[in-house]
C-alpha cells in the first residue's frame, strides 16, 4: 500500500466526504483550505495571550490543511496532465498542389516576352513596323508543316505489293458442285408460303374444296379402301372375291403332306398370308409356289431326316 493511500485513510470524516466529487469542486475545496487557512492564520494573530494554550493544537490542524492542500493540488495537477494526449500518430503529409495561375501567369510572361521580341525585330528591319510584326506573329502561330528537304534524310521504307508476285498454287480455285436438290425442303418451303398467302375457309363450300385437296372428305357409300386407289394394284384387286385372300390351304393338296412337321408350317405359313392386306392373291400364290420347290429340292434330305414319308411308308400306311 502506498503513502498516499495511507495518507487519505488518516484523513477526518469531514474532509473525506469532499474528496468524493469531481476535480473542479476539488479545486474549490483547495482554495476554501487555503482562504481558511489563512483567516484562521489572521484570527490566531488577533487572538489574545488567554488562547495560547491551544497553540499546539491549531499548530496540528495548520499543518494537516496544508499537508492537505499540497495533496489536492498534485491530484489536480495530475488530472490535467492526464487529460492531454502524449499520442503523437503518423498523419498523412499535405499535397502541395500547384495553383494553375502560377501557370497561367507562366504562358502570359512567355507571350509577352515572344511579342516584344517581334517588336524589337519589326523596328530593326525598319519600314511598317506594325505590318511586318502581325506578319512575323501570323508565321509564328501558323501550324509547321514539314518540308522535303527536312525529310529526305528519314528513312526510305520500299512499299511492297502484296499481288503482285506469282502465286505458290497451294490454294487452288476448284470447280463448285452444285448441292443436289431436296425435295423435302422444297415442298415444307411451298407449303409455308401457300400458308402464308391463303385464309382460312369463309363459307362451307370453300371448306369442303379444302377437305376435298387433304383428303379429309369421305365419299358415300364408306369403304375401307378409300384413299387407296391411287395403289395400281388395288384397283384390280377390287374385283376378286375376299375368301380368296383368305383360305390358301386349297393350295397345300396337290404336294404337302397331310401331316408331320412340313405340314405345320406350311399351314402357319398361309395364316399369315391371309392375314396380309397389301399383297395381291397372286402374289400369295407366288409364295406357296416357292416354298413347293424348295422342299423338292430338299426332299432327299427331309425323308432321310423323317421329316416326309417314303413310298413304302405311305403304302403301308394305306394298307
Amino acid at each position: 500500500m502506498s503513502s498516499l493511500h495511507l495518507f487519505l485513510r488518516n484523513i477526518p470524516s469531514s474532509v473525506k466526504h469532499k474528496l468524493a466529487y469531481p476535480t473542479s469542486r476539488v479545486k474549490n475545496i483547495y482554495f476554501e483550505k487555503s482562504t481558511k487557512s489563512s483567516s484562521s492564520s489572521g484570527s490566531d494573530t488577533s487572538s489574545s495571550d488567554s488562547d495560547i494554550d491551544d497553540k499546539p493544537k491549531t499548530s496540528k490542524s495548520e499543518a494537516a490543511s496544508i499537508k492537505l492542500n499540497a495533496l489536492l493540488k498534485k491530484i489536480v495537477e495530475e488530472d490535467v496532465v492526464r487529460s492531454e494526449s502524449k499520442l503523437n500518430l503518423a498523419r498523412p503529409n499535405k499535397r502541395i498542389r500547384k495553383e494553375p495561375e502560377t501557370e497561367i501567369n507562366e504562358t502570359e510572361n512567355v507571350e509577352k516576352q515572344m511579342v516584344k521580341a517581334v517588336r524589337d525585330v519589326a523596328e530593326e528591319l525598319g519600314g511598317d513596323v506594325k505590318q511586318t510584326e502581325s506578319e512575323l506573329i501570323l508565321k509564328l502561330l501558323s501550324p509547321v508543316e514539314p518540308s522535303e528537304a527536312s525529310t529526305a534524310n528519314l528513312r526510305v521504307v520500299k512499299k511492297i505489293n502484296l499481288f503482285g508476285s506469282k502465286p505458290l498454287g497451294i490454294f487452288t480455285n476448284k470447280d463448285l458442285k452444285e448441292s443436289p436438290e431436296n425435295k423435302t425442303w422444297q415442298s415444307l418451303y411451298e407449303r409455308d408460303l401457300k400458308l402464308a398467302v391463303t385464309h382460312p375457309p369463309s363459307n362451307y363450300f370453300q371448306e369442303m374444296i379444302l377437305w376435298t385437296e387433304q383428303g379429309k372428305l369421305w365419299k358415300f357409300p364408306i369403304d375401307n379402301e378409300q384413299g387407296k386407289l391411287n395403289i395400281p394394284y388395288l384397283e384390280e384387286e377390287k374385283k376378286v372375291y375376299f375368301a380368296k385372300h383368305v383360305f390358301l390351304e386349297d393350295h397345300l393338296e396337290s404336294w404337302c403332306p397331310s401331316k408331320g412337321p412340313i405340314r405345320h408350317f406350311m399351314e402357319l405359313v398361309c395364316v399369315g398370308l391371309s392375314k396380309n392386306p397389301y399383297i395381291t392373291v397372286e402374289a400369295k400364290k407366288e409364295h406357296i409356289e416357292w416354298y413347293k420347290n424348295y422342299f423338292e429340292d430338299k426332299k432327299k434330305i427331309l425323308q432321310e431326316v423323317g421329316a416326309i414319308p417314303t413310298q413304302n411308308e405311305q403304302q403301308k400306311s394305306l394298307d
